[in-house]
């Protein structure tokens, strides 16, 4: 005859690592649906990926641009992250083109867009802010498109000056 305590400790051991995985996937974005448009991927244009709320509401242009001051790692393939404002809710993901860009279709309301640029780079706007070490500014999408500019400087060229 089977013991039942001794199967209850691995059932439960295997149902917390399964709901690690996936509040893990919820805070990194990956429980979202693929939204991949034609040419994404190693390609130049933008990888996308959009959570079920970019279906409600009227969905708006966001825009992403940074520009660079300075030599480093190239921040072509960043990861983009578009946040939920108040709930920290993932909408839209995806990584910077080869022209620094990112644009997405999003549903109308406030946001904070995160950049994650490589090691040796800071942003040189003081609105930012850093969130668990992505770079974040805020976006309002109540009423029209938006673009947001991130302006980084290289770490690397203020140390060898």
């Amino acid at each position: 005859m089977l013991d039942r305590r001794k199967l209850a400790a691995p059932l439960f051991a295997q149902a917390a690592a399964f709901v690690a995985v996936l509040v893990i996937g919820g805070f990194t974005g990956h429980s979202t649906k693929a939204a991949a448009p034609a040419g994404s991927g190693q390609t130049a244009g933008p990888t996308t990926a959009a959570s079920s709320t970019a279906g409600k509401g009227t969905a708006l242009k966001l825009t992403v641009r940074v520009i660079k001051d300075g030599e480093g790692m190239p921040l072509s393939g960043s990861h983009v992250n578009v946040l939920q404002d108040g709930t920290l809710t993932s909408v839209m993901t995806g990584t910077l083109n080869s022209a620094l860009e990112f644009a997405a279709n999003v549903p109308s309301g406030q946001y904070q867009v995160c950049i994650d640029p490589p090691i040796g780079w800071d942003s040189r706007v003081r609105t930012t802010n850093v969130l668990g070490g992505w770079i974040c500014s805020p976006a309002d999408l109540r009423t029209s498109p938006q673009l947001v500019t991130f302006r980084l400087t290289s770490q690397v060229s203020q140390v060898s000056q």
